[in-house]
């Protein structure tokens, strides 16, 4: 019990101890009474007794009522607590009057019911009544020394466990404040000989009166924050809670590397959970489904209270919040910011939580509140990362609808060139053909005019539709096709086509399927007709040939004119690269790159040894069986 402000229980405690010692020597100097009064009778009164057989008699009354008296005056001196002097005058008052009781019982059965007073069935009686009381005072000795051997014991086997400890270990009394009674080195090197700091930090209040009250059920155990960057795990353990003394048994084990230990793994786990947040973000189709998955993600990264995702002020989604968080770290966070450019802030706002502000891009950011003080540094770079792939997944979204976008136009143009262009073409060169009986000799000029121009028009439409599939990407699948069956072919048309050229076939051409589409065929078609349109020899000559590499079919298309010069190999490809000389568009070559491409393959220029000119080799993958 702990005093008042104003000393009140001081003061009370202070009366209680002067009137116990008062009263032990009262009852002594009253019961020198009794032996002195018979010591004066015996001497002064007939029949006269010599005095020293008097006071032999009274002598042991005397000295035993004096040592009361005196012990009164000694306990009352000793610096013991005022509650243990008022439990011993207790007990003696106890033992006084129960004396008294039976003692009075006796004489008066004797005198009043017997008229006979008996005084050795008085002094037996009186023998009987102390043996009983000093068998209870043995058996209280003998337990309290019991106890005492216990009590040793389990002192000398903690002291024994504590050279071998490396941890800091000590055993505390509680005296006022904790006192150290013993200790290790481990304990004396880290903390000296203070232990209040680690006590205080307990979850409940550790002191003499809650431990003997209340006590401690086994052993109590927290973590403590040292506050010189170490963690410690504390074990507090009741040894002796007595009415006399109050001791733990404290051990004090470093924990930090277990805590830093845990926190690694508890980061490696939260940067596994974030790849796989990176990975299911990638397949996500809808922007809110990206919300709620980074939301879901930052709750087991953060253990956020609450959380929102705001977009040009506005909250697009949340968790437990209605509204942004704090609208202060919105203005002034740094937009577009990557982990390394710390771009997350963390503030405290009025109510005392912690929000956490991560951009996400130019425009929104992703908030989260905590009712910590403060956030560890992984949570925060696990939550930077989080808002990098909710960004990168944004990003994607807006180029994939782009990209739909932009296939629908591209879809539209097609069956606008495919339809309604062709259409008009083949109009016009039917009625051409119509119109050539019914026009004279100046006229047949204009009208072969009209349908030079509207076969040009048919190709052009052809090359553009080609061009647009190429660009569509995956719009278009890739199944097995033949390829000697699909070159033959094209080679078989391009001899029609342009008869002043020779065309040259190695045979046999491999009999294999590769991985393409319709558009091979383009491919094949572009390549043969550039051979010849851009040859500058007066007879062109074309050599066509094919073979497999592993799991590749090479086709080689060469020609006997003037060649590519190798710093424009790469550039040929670009759309609308052509010659000065060609009459063309400059997007054939183009679309074969981008039709290639597609299927996984690739072509390349080299020069035609045998013929002198160019050499194109298209590498197409052959499909699996």
């Amino acid at each position: 019990m702990k005093a008042t402000p104003d000393g009140g229980w001081l003061a009370a405690s202070a009366v209680r101890r002067r009137i116990a010692v008062i009263a032990i020597a009262a009852l002594g100097i009253a019961l020198l009474g009794p032996p002195l009064f018979d010591v004066w009778d015996d001497w002064t009164n007939p029949p006269f007794k010599p005095l020293w057989t008097t006071l032999i008699e009274n002598g042991i009354g005397v000295v035993l009522a004096g040592t009361l008296a005196a012990g009164g005056v000694w306990l009352y001196r000793r610096d013991w607590e005022d509650e243990y002097v008022y439990g011993a005058a207790e007990w003696v008052v106890a033992i006084v009057v129960g004396h008294a009781i039976v003692m009075g019982w006796i004489l008066f059965v004797q005198v009043s019911l017997q008229g006979d007073l008996k005084p050795y069935v008085i002094a037996m009686d009186g023998i009987v009544l102390s043996a009983d009381v000093a068998l209870g005072v043995g058996i209280y000795n003998a337990r309290s020394r019991r106890n005492r051997d216990q009590l040793e014991a389990e002192r000398d086997r903690l002291s024994a466990l504590y050279e071998n400890s490396s941890d800091a270990i000590a055993t505390v009394r509680f005296n006022g404040d904790a006192v150290v009674e013993t200790a290790n080195d481990a304990f004396h090197e880290r903390f000296e000989t203070a232990a209040d700091d680690i006590l205080a930090a307990a979850p409940r209040s550790l002191d003499a009166g809650t431990v003997r009250e209340r006590g401690i059920d086994g052993t109590l155990e927290y973590e403590w924050d040292a506050g010189d960057g170490r963690d410690y795990r504390v074990s507090v353990t009741p040894v002796d809670a007595d009415d006399e003394d109050v001791r733990v048994h404290l051990r004090v084990a470093d924990i930090t590397e277990q805590t830093e230990l845990a926190r690694e793994a508890e980061a490696r786990e939260r940067l596994e959970h974030l790849h796989r947040v990176a990975s299911d973000l990638a397949t996500v189709d809808t922007v809110d489904a990206a919300y709620e998955r980074t939301l879901n993600a930052l709750r087991s990264t953060v253990a956020f209270d609450e959380a929102c995702v705001v977009v040009d002020g506005e909250v697009v989604a949340g968790r437990d919040a209605e509204t942004w968080l704090d609208r202060e770290s919105i203005e002034c966070v740094q937009t577009g910011a990557v982990p390394s450019d710390g771009g997350a802030i963390t503030r405290t706002v009025k109510d005392g939580r912690t929000v956490l502000t991560i951009p996400v891009g130019d425009e929104a950011v992703l908030q989260a509140g905590v009712d910590e003080p403060s956030l560890r540094d992984s949570q925060i770079t696990a939550a930077e990362l989080l808002g990098t792939h909710l960004r990168e997944a944004r990003q994607r979204l807006d180029r994939e609808a782009r990209l739909r976008d932009q296939r629908e136009r591209l879809e539209l143009l097609n069956r606008t060139f495919r339809h309604d262009l062709m259409n008009d073409a083949n109009v016009i060169d039917a009625r051409a053909s119509l119109l050539e009986s019914h026009v004279d000799g100046e006229g047949e000029s204009y009208l072969e005019t009209v349908e030079k121009r509207a076969d040009e028009m048919g190709e052009r439409i052809e090359t553009m539709r080609s061009l647009m599939k190429a660009v569509e990407g995956d719009a278009h699948d890739l199944t097995p096709k033949p390829a000697a069956t699909v070159l033959k072919a094209q080679v078989d048309d391009a001899r029609e086509t342009y008869r002043r050229a020779a065309f040259e076939v190695d045979t046999p051409i491999p009999g294999v399927d590769v991985l393409a589409d319709d558009l091979l065929a383009d491919v094949f078609q572009n390549l043969l007709a550039n051979a010849v349109e851009h040859n500058t020899d007066d007879a062109p000559h074309v050599h066509v040939s094919a073979e497999r590499d592993g799991d590749d079919l090479l086709v080689t298309v060469a020609d006997n004119g003037a060649g590519i010069d190798p710093e424009r190999r790469d550039a040929v490809f670009d759309l609308g690269e052509k010659g000065e000389s060609s009459g063309g568009t400059g997007i054939g070559l183009n679309i074969c790159r981008r039709i290639v491409d597609s299927y996984g393959g690739d072509i390349t220029i080299t020069d035609a040894d045998s013929l002198g000119g160019a050499a194109f080799t298209v590498r197409l993958p052959i499909a699996g069986d």
